[in-house]
């Protein structure tokens, strides 16, 4: 293949160089892709056009240059202008199948050039490398960002002229640049070297690829355009936005703290409000017992009260008996001596007899009844206290079974928290050393040991949690010091390689420097250099030490700036003479224009008089209003004129009074009265102007007596006077002055000296021409030698590159050192901390297995659990032992009762049962007798029975009295029994009272009362209490908490539910560092929180969260107006105010520069900038109002406003996409280009349409290519990088558009500062408009796989074909003997020269 013509010599080429201070486009280049073996393109001004008729490949090099290597995208739809999905990239390096390997490797470049202020050229060079394999596609693909140059530094092509692999352009480019493998990889790097655009970048290549799409026009997307042109502005800035979505960021971490003390509230509540329910149970339970004790105080109080009155009612009853009882018993003693008496006839006797045996049997028989009752009462007394003890001893089985459950649960408890020892060994045998009296200390030793042991065991785990966390932290920094020892012998070795690495590199460029300096100094024309072989020697031994200045520099800086300085010398001289030929020429052309119009050169002025002197006076200079009267000879005229000149009268100034002004002072010289006997009336006469409105102030008669004032001749007398020879006097003062002709008085010397002095001035201006010719001649030849020296100067070899060698050697032996001194630390630190890891570690191990305590996390979490559980298990346990006893009391109490019963029934029995015997026999006894006296006593039994009958009558009575005497005495007995028994028990229930006083303030001390009866008042609980304020207390807890349910299920299944409910608030305090401390009081569980340092109650608790969720919600609020306010309006508000104004103002300016390019028929285009349709509510207000204005001026109804607005966007992106970071929110809610929109309008016919409407193909192809030139230039001066470049890509540019508009558009671009690479197929772009241009003209033939290039370049003015030597171009390889393709020379050499296209 062939690419284009090659050049007739090969000098040294000279590479392109930049000239401006930002990155322009100098050169792109093909190798080995579509018909190219090896083509550069060169750029001019930045702008490259490629032309040539279609078939030619413009637009498939346009489609491999800009904006794929831009992009890197290898998609079909991004690389070609027409984004054809079936040209595959593959097909630009195999043809199709016509390349003859099945395999080629290519590369596509672009290199960019800028000049730094002081004039240092900078280059950067983009390129890709590709690999075709047949069937395979685009097998491999690479990219590579460098500072070399193409064809100076870098050569992509070997010695035998195949393109380098990509890790022989790796080596290649060594440390000057990066190869790339991923395209967005490569793409950061171009944005991060050229434009700063950060995440807007590929907005940019998306913009280029749509202006590069040929005939834009057939397919106008409105929106498509609007939203390229909303793409160009710039955004709000990154930073500000991560500041403001820091700081809301943190508003939500605000937020969430206070969520999760809501929570805690929340979990703090629930729990608070189970506890009252505990609280309140608990608080019932306590109070009933003292009620229950009072009550049985009371219950006592009355029935000993009953007792004491029972026992005095007996105690009189037995008085009034013991009364009667003597009254009878004198009564019966009378009739028991008349019965004797009776009795003791013999028949009484035997009748007495009789009768006591009668006696004895009914006693006998009433005792035996008696007896029997006796036995039945005993017999139901054992049946029902044998009952009471089975009753009571069930109860203690019950109670047993309970307390042993507890008991299990906490010896269980007590193993998982791994105390089981020590529960054992204290708490246990505590209990199994409880008195044998019964009394409470073995229980409470019991409490007091597992109370100890619960703290110790907590502070065992505190301590632990503390060696713990010493050890993990000890472990992290030892983890961390071991990394830093890694990472620093990395360091080390990476740092003997940079060394290496660095010295090999120095001693490289030290022998290229020295290389290069040899050809440069051997090529010097201007610099001559003395003795170059001693400066290269000086040099060979600088390059090893850079001590001193860079002899070569010196010695070239030196030669330079004699040089420079004998040119300006030469150029100063020069330049004065021009400047002194250019002034003489302006005045020469001043006052040629002056006298062609007509003018009259004046006499010169004194440079004494002011300019304004005479401005709008009234009068004339004397030569203005004289004429020379007939027939006065010529040299008659010359010598008066000159004589009036020389005297200063020529040029006074003649007021409309006569007088003659001196025209330096303006003092009166002479006055007309004084007429001289010869004056120059004879001469002269009066001649006004009348054109001259000043002039015609005097009248003939006034200027006539002026001349006849002046004296013609010295003999005249007069004081003023002159003669037709040119002598003069005036005053003290005479000479004498003549000239050739006379100038100035009369019209026809006037004329007459113009045409002589017009003449004069032509010839003086010739010569002049001549002159400034012959020295703008020098002065170009001085500035060739200028540009010459300060090439050569440029040209010298840069030691830079050695300079960083050095550097880099240096600083690499410095990091070397540096990084052994940190290793050393660093391992010395290693050894302290590692030991210090391996102590801590010990420490807390050997500390868990002095306290039983597990070192494994998660074992110590189930023994931190265990104990939790073994204090809950614990609250639970000591109720049932307390009900053990007290079972075990009434088992015992009622045992003893029955065994008393029982021990007296045997007794009771054999009584009865003898009292049955005795009664038979004394009946039997008493029967046999009455059957054999009976009838002879039957009447002494009569009398005898009725004295007997009185006297039973009295006995009975007797007996009644006795009885009631003796109920009296049982009765008065029994009173006083429970009189004694009711003082013991009264006393018991005294003490059990004051125990249940002492109990409820003892409770009344956890606080609990409170938390349940808020609206009780309580004694002071550190305070003894009476007994009355006491049941006060405890019957208004009774009152309050009518409606609790205090029975033992309720008290079991609350207990129950505040343990679960605690482990809920355990788990959510201690997320937030804050610990519950649970502990069992009065038999009862106390649940304290560890809040902020503090030790609070659950009330405490739950308001010292309310005041703690007040104050955050507090500094919130503050922080959230800050956030409004020095966020949101003073900053966010601020910059889109900035933003929007600059919007506007850059929209105007776009504005300005269409309305000056109208097309060919008259079309101008505009662009609207207007909120969108969907804008959101409100914006028109702000625009119209606050963001036109300054935030200094805004007031506070305007920060309102627009702090409203940007927070209602804000909350409605929120809830647009929740799942979005604090970023990428505010990004999209505060983005103003997508509240606005772009509408293109055209005006035609005197009004304003959209641009998409009806209109020519021209137009279409203006509207839709300009306002994206505006975006594009928008994008650049948005860019990060001051120095970006500003390049654009137009395919079949300005298609159907007339020249006229062409040449328009294409100014556009170039006042838009745009670079631009193009395509066209007839269009030249040698416009006025356009400052510069490089083309390409491609040709191709059918059949032959070659391109022919041939390169122009316009220069604003003309257009010059260019040789390829001038551009620096590469000669093509020659075609192979095999036949591969390799750019064979074509025959004929490119024209020579520079020529001008007509």
């Amino acid at each position: 293949m062939t690419a284009a013509t090659a050049p007739t010599s090969t000098p040294d080429r000279e590479l392109p160089t930049p000239d401006r201070e930002r990155w322009q486009p100098l050169r792109a280049g093909l190798v080995d892709i579509f018909y190219y073996d090896q083509e550069e393109f060169h750029f001019h001004g930045g702008s490259l056009l490629l032309r040539g008729n279609n078939g030619t490949g413009k637009s498939k090099v346009l489609a491999l240059t800009v904006p794929f290597l831009l992009d890197g995208d290898l998609a079909p739809y991004r690389v070609e202008p027409d984004g054809d999905p079936h040209k595959r990239m593959e097909w630009n390096l195999l043809l199709g199948g016509r390349h003859p390997h099945p395999e080629r490797t290519g590369y596509t470049w672009l290199e960019f050039g800028r000049r730094d202020v002081d004039g240092t050229p900078r280059f950067l060079t983009l390129g890709c490398g590709l690999k075709a394999v047949a069937g395979r596609g685009i097998a491999r693909h690479w990219y590579f960002v460098t500072g070399q140059r193409v064809g100076a530094d870098l050569r992509l092509l070997t010695a035998t002229g195949t393109a380098l692999t990509r890790d022989r352009l790796r080596d290649a480019i060594g440390p000057e640049g990066m190869i790339y493998e991923r395209a967005v990889d490569y793409r950061r790097a171009v944005d991060e070297r050229l434009f700063g655009l950060g995440n807007r970048y590929d907005a940019l290549v998306s913009l280029l690829i749509k202006l590069r799409q040929p005939q834009l026009s057939k397919r106008p997307d409105e929106k498509s355009l609007s939203r390229a042109l909303s793409d160009a502005l710039p955004p709000l800035s990154e930073n500000l936005i991560t500041q403001v979505a820091e700081a809301f960021r943190g508003l939500d971490d605000e937020r969430e703290t206070l969520t999760e003390l809501r929570e805690t509230q929340k979990a703090g509540d629930d729990f608070l409000a189970r506890y009252r329910q505990y609280a309140r149970i608990a608080t019932k339970r306590k109070a009933a017992v003292l009620r229950q004790q009072h009550s049985r105080y009371e219950h006592l109080g009355r029935e000993f009260g009953e007792a004491q009155r029972a026992y005095e009612q007996a105690d009189e009853r037995v008085a009034q008996a013991e009364a009667h009882l003597l009254a009878l018993d004198a009564r019966i003693t009378e009739l028991t001596a008349r019965g004797q008496a009776l009795r003791e006839s013999p028949e009484a006797r035997t009748a007495e007899h009789l009768r006591r045996l009668r006696e004895v049997a009914d006693r006998q028989a009433e005792f035996a009844d008696r007896q029997a009752q006796r036995l039945r009462d005993i017999e139901a007394d054992v049946a029902r206290t044998r009952r009471t003890a089975e009753q009571a001893a069930d109860e203690l089985r019950a109670a047993e079974a309970a307390e042993d459950a507890a008991r299990t649960g906490a010896t269980r408890s007590a193993a998982a928290a791994r105390v089981a020892d020590r529960h054992r060994d204290r708490v246990l045998a505590a209990l199994r050393n409880e008195p044998d009296d019964g009394s409470p200390g073995g229980l409470a030793e019991a409490r007091r040991a597992a109370d100890e042991l619960i703290e110790a065991r907590r502070l065992a785990l505190r301590t632990l949690d503390r060696l713990r966390t010493a050890a993990d932290q000890a472990r992290i920094r030892a983890d961390r010091a071991r990394e830093e020892v890694d990472r620093l012998d990395a360091e080390l070795a990476a740092a003997d390689e940079a060394i290496t690495e660095a010295d090999a590199r120095v001693t490289e460029r030290g022998r290229a420097l020295v290389r290069r300096t040899g050809e440069y100094l051997s090529g010097l024309v201007e610099l001559p250099v003395a003795d170059p072989e001693a400066v290269l020697g000086r040099l060979d031994s600088w390059v090893t030490t850079l001590d001193g200045d860079n002899p070569t520099t010196r010695e070239v800086t030196s030669a330079g700036r004699a040089a420079a300085e004998a040119i300006a010398r030469a150029d100063a001289a020069v330049e004065a003479e021009q400047r002194q030929v250019a002034e003489r020429s302006g005045e020469i052309d001043a006052e040629l224009r002056r006298l062609t119009d007509g003018a009259h050169q004046p006499p010169s002025a004194p440079h004494t008089r002011s300019p304004a002197a005479r401005v709008g006076r009234p009068g004339a200079p004397l030569w203005r209003v004289v004429d020379f009267v007939a027939d006065v000879p010529a040299d008659v005229r010359a010598g008066v004129e000159a004589a009036l000149e020389a005297a200063g009268v020529l040029d006074a100034w003649v007021d409309p009074d006569g007088t003659v002004r001196n025209p330096v002072s303006g003092d009166a010289v002479l006055r007309p009265v004084d007429v001289a006997d010869a004056n120059l009336g004879t001469l002269l006469r009066p001649a006004i102007d009348e054109a001259d409105p000043y002039a015609t102030a005097l009248t003939e008669q006034t200027v006539a007596a002026v001349l006849a004032a002046i004296g013609l001749g010295a003999d005249s007398k007069a004081r003023t006077w002159v003669t037709a020879d040119g002598d003069f006097g005036n005053g003290v003062v005479a000479g004498r002055w003549t000239k050739p002709d006379a100038e100035h008085i009369g019209d026809g010397a006037r004329e007459r000296a113009r045409r002589a002095r017009i003449a004069v001035l032509r010839q003086e201006a010739a010569e002049l021409a001549t002159v400034a010719a012959d020295l703008a001649d020098q002065r170009s030849t001085l500035d060739t030698r200028r540009r010459r020296v300060g090439r050569e100067i440029e040209g010298l070899p840069d030691d830079q590159p050695l300079r960083e060698a050095h550097t880099l050697v240096r600083g690499a032996h410095q990091q070397r050192r540096e990084t052994i001194g940190r290793r050393d630390e660093a391992t010395a630190n290693l050894r302290t901390v590692a030991a210090a890891a391996q102590a801590a570690l010990a420490e807390a191990i050997e500390f868990a297995g002095d306290v039983g305590l597990p070192y494994d996390l998660d074992e110590l979490a189930e023994a931190r659990d265990g104990l939790q559980d073994y204090q809950v298990t614990l609250a639970a346990w000591w109720p049932t032992l307390t009900g053990v006893r007290a079972a075990t009391r009434r088992r015992d109490e009622a045992s003893r009762t029955y065994e008393e019963r029982l021990d007296r029934l045997e007794p009771a029995a054999i009584e009865a049962a003898e009292a049955r015997e005795q009664a038979g026999l004394a009946r039997v006894e008493f029967e046999t007798l009455d059957a054999t006296a009976g009838a002879s006593v039957a009447e002494l039994e009569r009398e005898i029975r009725e004295v007997a009958d009185a006297a039973k009558a009295y006995e009975r009575e007797r007996d009644a009295t006795r009885q009631t005497e003796r109920d009296a005495r049982d009765d008065r007995g029994d009173a006083n029994g429970r009189r004694s028994r009711l003082t013991d028990e009264l006393d018991e229930a005294t003490r059990s009272r004051d125990t249940a006083v002492e109990v409820l303030r003892a409770f009344a001390g956890t606080g609990l009362i409170e938390l349940a009866c808020p609206d009780q008042e309580v004694p002071d609980p550190r305070q003894a209490w009476a007994t009355t304020p006491a049941v006060l207390v405890a019957r208004g807890i009774d009152r309050l908490l009518t409606d609790v349910d205090d029975a033992d299920r309720a008290w079991e299944r609350v207990q129950q539910q505040v343990s679960l409910d605690m482990k809920v608030l355990t788990d959510s305090l201690s997320r937030h560092g804050h610990q519950v401390l649970p502990a069992v009081r009065e038999d009862t569980m106390i649940v304290e929180v560890t809040f902020q340092g503090h030790s609070r109650t659950v009330a405490e608790l739950s308001a010292a969260l309310v005041t703690e969720i007040e104050e955050r919600q507090r500094v919130l609020s503050a922080h959230e107006r800050e956030v409004l306010e020095t966020h949101l309006v003073n900053e966010v508000a601020g910059a889109l105010q900035e933003l929007v104004a600059g919007a506007e103002r850059q929209v105007a300016t776009m504005n300005d520069e269409l309305e000056e390019r109208p097309t060919s028929t008259g079309m101008r285009l505009r662009l609207s900038w207007r909120p969108t349709r969907d804008a959101p509510p409100g914006l028109a207000e702000l625009r119209a109002r606050q963001l036109r204005q300054s935030t200094d001026v805004w007031n506070d109804e305007d920060r309102r406003a627009i702090g409203a607005f940007l927070q209602e966007q804000i909350g409605r992106e929120r809830l647009r996409d929740e799942a979005a970071t604090w970023y990428e929110q505010l990004t999209r809610a505060l983005d103003y280009r997508a509240w606005h929109e772009f509408a293109i309008q055209r005006h035609q016919d005197g009004q304003w349409r959209p641009a998409t409407g009806p209109a020519s193909g021209g137009e279409r192809v203006l509207a839709a290519s300009i306002p994206l030139f505006a975006a594009a230039s928008s994008y650049y001066g948005s860019a990060g990088n001051a120095h970006a470049p500003r390049l654009i890509a137009l395919d079949e540019a300005f298609a159907g558009v007339d020249d006229d508009s062409r040449a328009k558009c294409l100014g556009l671009l170039a006042t838009f500062d745009l670079d631009v690479v193009m395509t066209s197929e007839r269009e030249w772009g040698c416009y006025p408009q356009v400052p510069g241009l490089g083309i390409a003209q491609l040709a191709r033939h059918d059949g032959i796989d070659a391109v022919l290039v041939t390169p122009w370049r316009w220069d604003g003015r003309e257009r010059h074909r260019l040789r390829r030597a001038d551009l620096a171009l590469p000669h093509q390889r020659p075609s192979r003997p095999d036949g591969e393709p390799g750019g064979a020379e074509p025959a004929a050499p490119a024209q020579p020269g520079l020529r001008t296209t007509g």
